[in-house]
């Protein structure tokens, strides 16, 4: 027999638990609609970039979505992704405090202990302590996001630069045409192109892994805090500057 649910102890209970926490405003408005825009043009750009390819089945030549109409929603969701990207670049500089990628201090020593610290955690899968040590993104991710963004700018160019082979002379083969030759040719454009694309693939797999897997054994409200901008940090909390020596000494 099921025990029945007292809910005046789980209000208590939840209210008790909330008034041992506090909350911070981390990622504002345009960094989580950035984010999402970004899920959904990525999303159709390698759908359609594998129909394009061929690796999903022919795409045929008749009915609603033929190899045009794949082609036509690449570039549609192309451009939707460099604007969103160029304006994400803009709030870098401009926008709140959490805004930016910001232990990107690549000139110091303490950066590169740092993500070599993060790596040890994410191949040992370490997740007990200094987790939440700071509010931002860590030295590691903020080293990976910054390959990602140059990835997301090769992607462009060299998408673009194929585009405007369409249309010689037109707009897009002006301002890109210099891709192709730089690169060897359409064909390698299109072999580094599809590179590019794998290994974004190859980023979004580790991020939605690690992300589900902080949120469940450590910091709880990670996925939330991209929906609502807030997250959650005990009563108290102060970043950490240098985990990895208190790590050290907590296991010395």
């Amino acid at each position: 027999m099921a025990t029945p649910v007292n809910t005046k102890e789980l209000d208590q209970m939840y209210r008790l638990e909330s008034d041992r926490v506090q909350r911070y405003y981390v990622w504002d408005a345009v960094v989580r609609v950035s984010h999402w825009v970004n899920v959904v043009a990525v999303a159709i750009m390698i759908y359609t970039g594998f129909k394009i390819g061929g690796a999903l089945g022919p795409s045929g030549t008749a009915g609603t979505f033929n190899m045009a109409t794949y082609r036509n929603w690449h570039f549609v969701f192309g451009v939707v992704f460099t604007v969103n990207g160029l304006f994400r670049a803009y709030w870098f500089f401009a926008g709140h405090t959490y805004r930016q990628w910001f232990r990107f201090n690549f000139w110091r020593a303490d950066y590169w202990r740092e993500v070599w610290w993060k790596i040890k955690d994410y191949i040992t899968l370490r997740y007990e302590d200094y987790e939440s040590y700071t509010l931002g993104h860590n030295a590691l991710a903020s080293l990976s996001y910054s390959a990602v963004f140059l990835c997301a700018l090769f992607m462009a160019l060299t998408g673009f630069s194929m585009w405007g082979q369409l249309i010689p002379g037109g707009f897009l083969n002006t301002l890109f045409g210099w891709v192709m030759p730089l690169f060897g040719g359409e064909t390698h454009v299109r072999m580094l192109h599809r590179l590019g694309m794998w290994f974004i693939i190859a980023f979004m797999i580790h991020h939605i892994t690690f992300v589900f897997y902080v949120e469940v054994y450590r910091e709880k409200g990670m996925l939330s805090s991209m929906i609502t901008g807030l997250k959650t940090r005990p009563l108290g909390w102060k970043p950490t500057e240098k985990p990895w020596v208190q790590a050290k000494k907590k296991s010395a």
